[in-house]
């Protein structure tokens, strides 16, 4: 019974519903998102706190360690890596994959809460978290600058106007500003002033919190009316606070004014940031995950002009680091790519099937398949990113499989004399079940990518399920509307009524010619088919033994090198830099790069990734290049070229360390060495072993081996410090607590806000620092002033002595230990698997001691991921395949004649990839999944036709694969030849985001080409195994049988006389 009959028979009706599913699929495609790469969260919570004045020491064991100690007991914690530096630090906790972000936040958000009694109190707020996914990748910067504005009433227009109107545009998830610090009323403490009066900067402090407060006064009521009582309790001006009493000496007061300067700046007046040369302030603006980029992206800026009349008439406004141009060039290439695909893959129809007719029945397969997926992407919240859209390039090879399969079916009845509807029912009937074998089979490769919580799944999944959704309807379109179009709009062609074209003659003499050779090599392969059933395991070594060849010499990686335009770099001071020697050579830095000839823009931002603290030894670039092309203005190299250019200027810079990559949508994280060079990893002691010598002694090797570049370690920059030796007994005997000296200094030299200005729509801090803190003697530090309990004046040389110290300027932990990072990046040719191996080569030569161990972070650590979970799922794949088809033909040696096919695959693939010199990385993987699907494809119509006519028309195993061979040559060749049409305009690789696709394309072409070469012969003398064995066992028996035979007549017989 055919279950499709119905449909069959009724073609306007099952138009209809595919003319239903077009206009769904339409209306889909116009409702999905556009996005550069799927959206992962992955369950990531970064953790901040920021402690103005502390050193790395004292953000690591107040602030971090507490905070470390909560988090690491919340369930489900895979990593936590922490970074503390001056003024400020940062914790990052991964998650298993199984925890949801929300869930996960709101755990750390408990444990910040239960951290709090053991939190010190000078934190100026509580620490802060963010989640983070790839929808973190800022979407776009937006740079301001005036020329009349100081940069702290720049900041305050920007934090107070502009960012919570950005943040109200629909697919906008954050906006952090950054390049700054709001506005504050400065004290300037003057020294010998505060002497001079007999006043420390503990009583200007105290003064200040006691005069500028806002609180609640009460109400008034007498009966009949009820009045608020206010009282001018809060200072807003610098003349408020100038004419501000802080003590009284003999009868006569001490004003503000007269011990100090007061100004208005900036809260950390060394924050800072340049665009093109000139100071400003930039926007940096995040997605919500399901948010269309592109759509977020253009309402920002259709916004920026109506924000712009906001502003000074001299202020400019500049969108830059925009990922959208790149995304949305990246998508135009694939979608060309697809329609070049679909039209290859008609050019081949027709050239087989020779009539117009059949070819546009099968190529309905195309459209309606892709709405289908659409439907499902848009149900599924999915987007049109890279993954899906070469999902759908690839597709194209695979939907019109079944149509062809079903078409040449249907076409091969008709030629034999039999009426269309009869030949479209038969058709149906007969491919019915290799056609859901095939989608089965199909499902079984790519369904296991659909499970799973590791990177390699997550960023697979969406991948797979368009596949899926895409395969599953095709099948259901060839075995309903295909048929149905051929029943009512084929005709029955008697021979000789029809004269061919030339072009059709000349396309029926290549096909002849090629059934023909086909047959003579058919024909030797099935006389010697003992040593065709060696192949596959030759192919199998040669696989594995390609492989191993390819990643030696072109290298492997997570992913291939995108060349996005976009560029960051790190530059890396003396630990003791001055903030202001820091800026002048960070604009030098910034100068340079612009007068790069690939250069547009250049935005330069004073401080590393330390979660919000001070501007330490650290700055970092974000670089905008020009767009490729062969016009003037134009990029004329790669990205990768400008970064080796850059770098080997820079590399001659003596007093600054200066890292340049390329950004990447996927990878870049250095991990938590303050993001200098894009790879990483962590040295461990499990004994308690120092690490500063063995990571300083392993990253000396690392920088004698040509193939680093740019190695840093967290102990390259050990800061001089002043370090105050307090004599506790002395201070006991004058009365001075350590608490009391810690304030003073801290109030003295440690930009520290004392009090809050609360204005209608802000809040601005007044903050205090000493006129001496400019300075580096001594001395500065001994004549600050406390006050004993008994309120006299006791300088600090009195009871303490200054020792020089060193420190380092940050403090690393990975998993709540202290660790070590070592971050690097590579020589040019140098792939990312060849530095995972050099590194363990420079481990060895350095000698470390046994307790020392190396745990990979960022970008090494998703590779090892990846490469162990890929395998995994290679293996996966194949036992649900086996299982599927097991169960299909209900045998245990028929899969493996199928599976039989995949070696050739694979090592067609790698002989293409040594060839060309691709790299293995992520979509390599990908390709050699996919031929998994596309080659077992041919085995099953051989072997679905073969034990169909060996059930229905008792042929014998050898006529049956010979003739299935012949008759599925015709649709096996098309089927091939139509997938390698939809991955040649991948591999030939053209336009943004080629290096992606290229490496899939190349993989595929050179599989199936070798595939269709080898497997047509050795799938038909795999499948005789069982076949021969059963003859040979059966001679042996007869022979067996002969033998006894023989010897009973012997017996039988009479002796002879002697």
């Amino acid at each position: 019974m055919n279950i499709f009959a119905p449909l069959v028979r009724r073609p306007v009706g099952t138009s209809l519903l595919a003319i239903g599913l077009m206009l769904g699929g339409l209306w889909a495609y116009l409702l999905l998102g556009v996005a550069a790469f799927p959206s992962i969260e992955f369950p990531g919570v970064a953790v901040f706190a920021q402690m103005p004045g502390a050193s790395a020491q004292t953000m690591a064991s107040t602030v971090v360690a507490p905070l470390e100690r909560h988090l690491g007991r919340i369930p489900g914690v895979r990593m936590m890596a922490s970074s503390a530096s001056e003024g400020g630090a940062q914790i990052q906790v991964i998650f298993n994959m199984d925890r949801g972000a929300d869930k996960a936040a709101r755990d750390v958000q408990a444990a910040i809460n239960a951290a709090a009694p053991d939190l010190p109190t000078g934190l100026p707020s509580p620490p802060g978290y963010f989640k983070f996914d790839t929808s973190q990748i800022p979407v776009l910067l937006v740079s301001l600058t005036s020329a009349s504005l100081p940069p702290d009433r720049l900041y305050d227009l920007t934090d107070t106007l502009l960012k919570p109107a950005v943040a109200q545009i629909p697919g906008v998830a954050q906006v952090q500003v950054g390049g700054g610090t709001p506005h504050a009323v400065r004290i300037v403490l003057n020294t010998s002033a505060l002497v001079g009066m007999g006043v420390t900067a503990n009583d200007v402090a105290n003064a200040l919190r006691a005069a500028n407060v806002t609180s609640p006064q009460g109400t008034l009521v007498n009966g009949a009316t009820r009045m608020m009582v206010s009282a001018n309790d809060a200072l807003h001006t610098v003349q408020d606070f100038a004419a501000l009493v802080v003590a009284s000496r003999h009868g006569v007061p001490v004003r503000l004014a007269d011990v100090a300067t007061i100004g208005g700046g900036q809260e950390d007046k060394y924050a800072a940031a340049w665009f093109n040369g000139q100071r400003a302030v930039v926007m940096q603006i995040n997605k919500r995950p399901e948010a269309n980029a592109v759509a977020t992206v253009q309402a920002v800026r259709a916004r920026l002009p109506e924000l712009r009349a906001l502003l000074p008439a001299d202020a400019t406004i500049t969108p830059i680091f925009d990922f959208t141009p790149t995304t949305l060039s990246a998508l135009h290439e694939v979608e060309v790519a697809l329609a070049m695909g679909i039209v290859m893959v008609a050019l081949v129809m027709l050239v087989f099937l020779r009539r117009l007719r059949p070819t546009v029945i099968a190529m309905f397969s195309v459209p309606l398949s892709l709405a289908g997926a659409f439907v499902a992407m848009w149900m599924l919240g999915f987007t049109l990113n890279i993954f899906s859209l070469i999902a759908l390039v690839l597709c194209v090879g695979f939907v019109v499989d079944d149509a062809i399969v079903v078409i040449e079916n249907i076409v091969r009845h008709m030629e034999q004399g039999m009426p269309p509807l009869q030949a479209a029912l038969t058709g149906v009937r007969e491919i019915g079940f290799t056609v859901l074998s095939i989608t089965l089979s199909l499902i079984a490769v790519f369904g296991p990518m659909v499970f799973g919580n590791n990177m390699f799944t997550m960023l697979m999944r969406e991948f797979s399920v368009t596949l899926i959704a895409t395969i599953v309807i095709s099948a259901l379109v060839s075995l309903t509307l295909t048929p149905a179009l051929c029943g009512a709009w084929l005709a029955h062609e008697p021979a000789g009524t029809r004269t061919p074209g030339r072009l059709e003659r000349l396309a029926e003499r290549f096909d002849g010619g090629m059934l023909r050779s086909y047959e003579r090599a058919l024909d030797w392969a099935m006389r010697h088919r003992r040593i065709m059933r060696w192949q596959p395991l030759i192919l199998l070594a040669l696989t594995i033994g390609l492989a191993v060849v390819v990643v030696m010499t072109a290298g492997g990686g997570l992913m291939p090198k995108e060349d996005t335009g976009l560029l960051q770099a790190s530059i890396t001071a003396d630990a003791n830099v001055s903030p202001q020697l820091l800026a002048q050579r960070t604009q030098e830095v910034a100068a340079k790069i612009k007068a790069d000839p690939a250069v547009r823009d250049v935005s330069a931002f004073l401080g590393g990734n330390n979660g919000g603290g001070a501007v330490g030894n650290q700055s970092s670039l974000f670089v905008d290049l020009k767009p490729p092309g062969d016009r003037p203005g134009d990029r004329h190299v790669s990205s990768q070229a400008v970064v080796d250019r850059l770098d080997k200027y820079f590399r001659n810079v003596p007093d600054l360390d200066v890292s340049l990559s390329v950004n990447q949508f996927i990878g870049g994280g250095g991990g938590s060495g303050g993001g200098k060079g894009q790879y990483a990893f962590q040295l461990d002691s499990v004994d308690g072993v120092p690490l500063q010598q063995p990571t300083l002694k392993l990253a000396q090797v690392m920088r004698g081996m040509k193939q680093f570049r740019n190695v840093s370690t967290s102990f390259d920059s050990i800061g001089k410090q002043q370090m105050l030796q307090v004599d506790r007994d002395a201070a006991a005997r004058l009365h001075v607590s350590l608490a009391q000296v810690d304030t003073a200094l801290a109030n003295a030299f440690g930009q520290t806000p004392v009090s809050t200005i609360y204005s209608d729509i802000n809040q601005y801090r007044v903050v205090i620092t000493a006129g001496s803190a400019e300075s580096l003697s001594p001395a500065t530090l001994l004549n600050t002033y406390v006050r004993n309990t008994q309120g006299r004046m006791i300088p600090l040389s009195a009871l303490a002595q200054i020792r020089p110290h060193i420190a380092p300027v940050s403090i690393s932990h990975f998993d709540q230990l202290e660790s070590a990072t070592i971050n690097y990046n590579l020589a040019k040719g140098v792939s990312q698997a060849e530095g995972l191996k050099l590194v363990e080569q420079a481990m060895f030569a350095a000698q470390l001691p046994p307790g020392v161990q190396k745990k990979y972070s960022g970008d090494n650590k998703n590779l090892v991921d990846a490469m162990n979970n890929a395998l995994i799922m290679l293996l996966a794949v194949i036992l649900v395949m086996y299982v599927v088809l097991g169960i299909l033909y209900e045998s245990l040696i028929h899969p493996l004649t199928i599976l039989s096919t995949l070696p050739a695959a694979g090592m067609g693939a790698f002989l293409a990839m040594l060839v060309t010199q691709t790299q293995l990385t992520l979509m390599s993987v990908i390709a050699v999944l996919m031929l998994i699907g596309i080659v077992k494809k041919n085995a099953i119509l051989m072997v679905d036709f073969a034990l169909v006519a060996e059930r229905d028309r008792g042929m014998s195993p050898p006529a049956a694969i010979r003739e299935a061979a012949l008759v599925r040559f015709r649709p096996i060749t098309m089927t091939t030849l139509v997938a390698m049409g939809a991955a040649l305009p991948l591999a030939v690789g053209f336009g943004y985001g080629s290096e992606l696709r290229q490496p899939l394309g190349i993989a595929i072409l050179g599989g199936l080409l070798v595939s269709q070469l080898l497997t047509l012969l050795s799938t038909p003398a795999i499948y005789l195994w069982q076949h021969d064995h059963r003859e040979r066992k059966a001679a042996r028996r007869r022979l067996r049988a002969e033998i006894k035979r023989q010897r009973l007549v012997q017996q039988q017989m009479p002796a002879l006389p002697r």
